[in-house]
Formats: C-alpha cells, sequence, structure tokens
C-alpha cells in the first residue's frame, strides 16, 4: 500500500488527503484514538455513530466538518474539515460496517492513551519541553517519542506506557499532559534555530510517521524506529548543497564528519544517513 499523507491543519492548512475509498486507513490515522469500535473512550463508540448517522451521510460530513460541544466532561472533536467530504464519507461508510453485530460496552474510565501501544500511534498534542507543534509518537514495543514540528526537532524519547492525557482531553487542554514513562533521552535545552519549515507526515501501513520539513534550503524526511534499547532516525534530504545539523554525541551517524556539535554532510552523503541513539 502506498504511503498516505496527513495533513496538519494547524500548521498547514488544507492539503490532499488519503484516497477517499480506503475509508479503514482514514479511520485509524485519524478517528481510532478517540473512537473504539464498542465503547466510549474520548468520544463515542462506532455502533452509538451508526446510529445516529446510519441514514444520514449528509448530516454525518457536516458534523465532521464543523463539530459543536453538546456533551459535558467530552471533549469537543477538532474539526476533519481538511479530510473533505469524500473522504469522510468513506470513513463513515467503515465505520458502519466495523460497527455491525457488536454490542456498547461499559464506558471505559481509564485514560485510553496510558498504556503500551501494540502498533504505532501517531497524537498531536502540547507536551512538556517542548513547543506548541508537539507530535507524539508510540512506537510498537515501550517505546514513545516526541517530535517538535515547529522546530523540526526531535524533542524527548521515553519508556513504558504512552500518555496521560484523561484530564487534558476531559479539560479541553486545560490540564497537563504527562508523558506516562521513564524519560531516557532529551535534546538540550538550546539548539540552534535555522530556518525551518513543516510540511507534514506521512504514514505507512502500520501507521509509522514519516517527518517531512526543510532545513536551511533542503528537504529531509526523517522516520524513526525502535530496536531494544535503541531509536534509529533515518534519513533522505534532497539538496544540492553541504547539511549542517545538531547531533548527541553519543548518537552513531553512519555519515558525515563530526564538527563542534554538528553532524557536516556532503550532498551525497546526506541523500540517505542515519542516526541511531543508544538509550538508557
Amino acid at each position: 500500500m502506498p504511503r498516505r499523507l496527513v495533513t496538519l491543519m494547524l500548521l498547514l492548512g488544507a492539503a490532499s488527503a488519503p484516497a477517499a475509498e480506503d475509508g479503514a486507513l482514514l479511520y485509524a490515522q485519524n478517528c481510532a484514538a478517540c473512537h473504539l469500535p464498542d465503547q466510549m473512550v474520548v468520544g463515542p463508540s462506532l455502533i452509538e455513530i451508526s446510529k445516529l448517522y446510519g441514514k444520514k451521510p449528509k448530516e454525518f460530513v457536516e458534523w465532521a466538518i464543523k463539530p459543536q460541544k453538546k456533551r459535558n466532561n467530552v471533549i469537543e472533536m477538532p474539526s476533519m474539515g481538511h479530510l473533505g467530504e469524500a473522504n469522510l464519507l468513506a470513513i463513515r461508510e467503515h465505520m458502519i460496517r466495523a460497527s455491525q453485530g457488536l454490542k456498547e460496552k461499559k464506558a471505559a474510565l481509564a485514560d485510553p492513551f496510558a498504556r503500551t501501544p501494540r502498533r504505532p500511534e501517531v497524537q498531536r498534542i502540547f507536551l512538556p519541553n517542548s513547543g506548541p507543534a508537539a507530535i507524539a509518537v508510540a512506537l510498537p514495543g515501550d517505546l514513545a517519542f516526541c517530535f517538535d514540528a515547529g522546530r523540526c526537532q526531535l524533542r524527548s524519547v521515553w519508556r513504558g506506557n504512552f500518555l496521560k492525557a484523561w484530564d487534558y482531553w476531559k479539560g479541553n487542554g486545560k490540564a497537563q499532559v504527562v508523558r506516562d514513562g521513564e524519560v531516557v533521552w532529551e535534546a538540550a535545552a538550546e539548539q540552534p534555530s535555522p530556518a525551518v519549515r513543516f510540511l507534514g507526515y506521512t504514514v505507512d501501513e502500520t501507521g509509522l510517521p514519516t517527518f517531512e520539513y526543510v532545513r536551511d534550503g533542503a528537504t529531509f524526511r526523517e522516520t524513526m524506529t525502535a530496536a531494544g534499547k535503541r531509536l534509529t532516525r533515518s534519513f533522505v534530504v534532497e539538496t544540492d548543497r553541504p547539511v549542517e545539523l545538531p547531533v548527541d554525541p553519543a548518537a552513531v551517524a553512519s555519515a558525515g564528519r563530526r564538527t563542534q556539535g554538528l553532524l557536516r554532510l556532503t550532498p551525497a552523503e546526506a541523500r540517505a544517513f542515519t542516526l541511531t541513539l543508544e538509550l538508557r
């Protein structure tokens, strides 16, 4: 399955979205974190959504584009207008199919994010020691990381569960989100701030994101994977000039040379290289 473009409205505005016919993938990327098939968590279950909109496709699209708060102690859903009508209809069709034959379970009282995810999970959320454009990613296993899309930098890595975000969601962003685990790596508080521009991210068929951004005129694509106590940052860079980027002293680089805390690469070296962090 080809890689799919996921657009962050708060950062980019409208852009292209995954193919309209792939409702299951669209649901997994945009809805699954808050809407379980048979249980109310952050938002209503697919069973309830199907009852409300099973025969009302137009109303489903209108609500998804312009949602409003109508339940106490439940967060107001953000607009999904960036997906477009065709994609929203594909999501609705999947929700109806996925809820058939299921029975509603009692609403969850625990934090739905306070667990070790079994697949990659991406959450646009506010996190400590990061700018307002933080993206939290849970990797398969017990590692998670924060990518600061405003600075286009990896900010922290932690081991354990994912996030303690229930109070944050219930309070519409007034409470603090907590990284639910032991922080095993954190970027230096002060790093050089070159000209950067976040372009969004793609996800593969497993949900693993690849971040795309421009840094000092070079276009970066960065993917992070974990194996045991190692986090590997894989880069693909389009540039016709040498590239410089801050590098952790303990990171192992597959190419380039280090000078005063920077990794310097020729255009050929930058075309594909990795940085591997040895974690506690």
